[in-house]
């Protein structure tokens, strides 16, 4: 039998939306952190689907946790949040540069996949949990309504087996 380092954490359904888009966001992160220990190819490579990412699936996530957990957390992880926020929003920033560069800087991209890897993991194990025992039956309510709608403009929602988006009508 497979033993885990941590156990399975219940997540509220309030909450899965952010934890599903964290899965795009670990995967860059290993990807760079993998990358770092590996050629100039494989960096710029790890680097250019990193901004990829970022533009198409990250940054939007960023806002919507801002917009919707940000007011719902207590003072300390409120201001966590934000300033991990900033923090990678900057290093993407960065990794624009680097996606220029012939051979990125071996450092700079582990820290880029590092830090992504740590902040996820501190929201997964920390700030989610806190947030679920924190919040009342009707607050969490009211978050799963504004976190389905999010929900469903995701990218893994845009093309389903057959061609069909989940909710359209069957031929």
């Amino acid at each position: 039998m497979t033993r885990f380092k941590h156990s399975p954490i219940e997540r509220h359904e309030a909450l899965t939306p952010f934890s599903r888009d964290h899965y795009t966001g670990l995967v860059q992160a290993q990807h760079l952190s993998k990358a770092a220990e590996s050629d100039a190819v494989a960096r710029r490579k790890a680097i250019a689907e990193f901004v990829d990412a970022w533009d198409t699936e990250i940054a939007a996530h960023f806002a919507d946790e801002e917009r919707l957990l940000a007011e719902l957390a207590g003072d300390a992880d409120r201001q966590r949040l934000l300033d991990e926020h900033q923090r990678l929003t900057n290093l993407a920033e960065q990794a624009r540069g680097l996606r220029r560069q012939s051979d990125p800087d071996a450092q700079v991209v582990r820290r880029i996949g590092q830090t992504l890897d740590r902040h996820i993991r501190w929201e997964e194990r920390e700030l989610f949990v806190r947030l679920q025992d924190r919040l009342t039956d009707e607050q969490l309510a009211e978050l799963g309504h504004q976190t389905e709608s999010i929900e469903q403009s995701r990218l893994r929602h845009a093309c389903r087996p057959g061609g069909k988006r989940k909710g359209d009508a069957a031929s």
